[in-house]
């Protein structure tokens, strides 16, 4: 009875995979002139990729082909292999039943066909030149039909290759344009042209489309990246633009603004002074100490700032070793900075007007500090105009939009980062600056102790 319900029970399944598989092994006759077996199995592995063929199944054809000769891929010959389950088992690694849904989701995929005996076993026998006189097994011939088949999809694929790597190429440009735009308008202080969330956009596109194949998908997401960097390029260039004329209009006027000189600020050190004047060379004979953060005018917003993050003269010291090391030691005060930094400003060809702007609206310390900031950049070639970086700077500060504290938080992480790439290296991480204060420390110790 169980026959009867279930006439193929322990038979090999034959269903519509299985019948397609027999049709391609009976439709070869044979490969191509002056073709082998390499080169079929090198077309079918070519191509295994762009068919989404798993690599275990290419694995196992690849172990087949061990067992298959020249001779068998002649026109009246069917290449036909038949080593047992077992022996494959430990050809590839695997247990018996892998090897057995291998083999099937081998004839799904129409690679192989199946020759079977009347008892089910594998087995043949092969002539003294090399040919096949009888065998039962695991028959390659589909792959042998399906030769010119698979040469077209590897050619196809290589060239798909080629155009999404271009289009990647594209992207990856595009990504890194928006940054560098982006850059450029923190630097510059330019406001309003949505750099951040236009860098944000490219980033996440660039981890999207890092699998993707669909070209039309990746063409058009491409093409929306580089014409939104286009746009913000346009904005942050007429913005920079704008502020050059303005700026090299007013460092081309060398008569200061009505009112410079009556502002308490005013730190020059060439205009005659007066009992009461609050000038850069009074400030410079004030010790540190004798130096009254609590003057006439009230702080400013930048020097508020300053203050609630901590940065001081002994701060501004640490992270500027390099620019502050004529300062005399024990004698780091505001005074001291607002005369180095008037120093500075003349010497880094900054204006002396764009100096007295800044101190009118940061104050004489947040002048100072932004200066000191400036000339840092300046010297490492992330600013190409002090003058007019100190300007936007004020500008910025006139708004309330200039974050003084975090700048010098910034540079000390820097600092610090460059430090620990010295120590890497094998190098000293102290800077030149900071070599000597400390030798002039120690000269000055010792002078006191003889």
């Amino acid at each position: 009875m169980t026959y009867a319900y279930h006439p193929g029970a322990g038979f090999r399944r034959f269903d519509n995979a299985a019948a397609s598989a027999d049709q391609l092994a009976q439709a070869f006759r044979g490969l191509p002139e002056g073709s082998g077996p390499g080169h079929a199995l090198a077309a079918f592995k070519r191509a295994a990729a762009y068919l989404a063929i798993p690599p275990s199944v290419v694995q196992l054809v690849d172990v087949l082909f061990a067992w298959t000769k020249p001779e068998d891929w002649r026109s009246a010959s069917t290449p036909v292999v038949w080593p047992r389950n077992d022996k494959l088992a430990r050809k590839l690694g695997l247990k018996v039943r892998q090897v057995q849904n291998l083999l099937d989701r081998a004839i799904a995929l129409r690679l192989i066909s199946h020759k079977d005996s009347p008892n089910g076993h594998r087995g043949g026998v092969r002539a003294p030149d090399g040919t096949i006189k009888w065998a039962y097994g695991i028959v390659l011939s589909p792959i042998g039909t399906r030769l010119e088949e698979f040469k077209a999809i590897a050619a196809r694929g290589a060239r798909e290759d080629d155009e999404i790597d271009a289009l990647k190429r594209r992207l990856t440009a595009a990504r890194r344009r928006t940054a560098s735009l982006a850059q450029a308008a923190l630097d510059g202080m330019v406001v309003g042209t949505g750099a951040e969330e236009e860098l944000a956009l490219a980033q996440s596109a660039a981890r999207q489309m890092r699998n993707v194949r669909d070209i039309s998908l990746l063409t058009g997401c491409v093409e929306q990246i580089e014409q939104r960097g286009r746009d913000l390029e346009g904005k942050v260039a007429a913005f920079l633009l704008q502020r050059e004329a303005v700026n090299h209009s007013a460092e081309s006027n060398d008569i200061a603004p009505m009112g410079v000189n009556e502002c308490i600020h005013s730190t020059t050190t060439i205009q005659p002074q007066t009992a009461k004047a609050v000038t850069s060379s009074r400030l410079a004979e004030r010790s540190s100490g004798d130096y009254d953060v609590r003057s006439a005018l009230p702080q400013s917003e930048v020097e508020e700032d300053l203050e609630k993050h901590g940065v001081d003269p002994d701060f501004i010291e640490s992270v500027t070793p390099e620019l502050c090391g004529s300062l005399r030691l024990g004698r780091r005060g505001w005074g001291e900075l607002v005369q180095l930094a008037e120093q500075l400003a003349d010497q880094n060809h900054i204006h002396r007007h764009a100096w007295h702007e800044a101190c009118r609206i940061m104050g004489q310390r947040g002048a100072a500090a932004s200066v000191i900031a400036i000339v840092r950049k300046y010297q490492a070639g992330e600013v190409e105009r002090p003058g007019a970086y100190l300007r936007g700077m004020s500008g910025r500060a006139a708004k309330g939009e200039l974050n003084l504290g975090r700048t010098f938080h910034g540079l000390k992480d820097l600092r610090q980062a460059g430090a620990m790439r010295t120590m890497q290296a094998g190098g000293d991480p102290r800077s030149v600056g900071d070599i000597a204060r400390r030798a002039m420390s120690q000269f000055v110790l010792s002078g006191r102790s003889s």
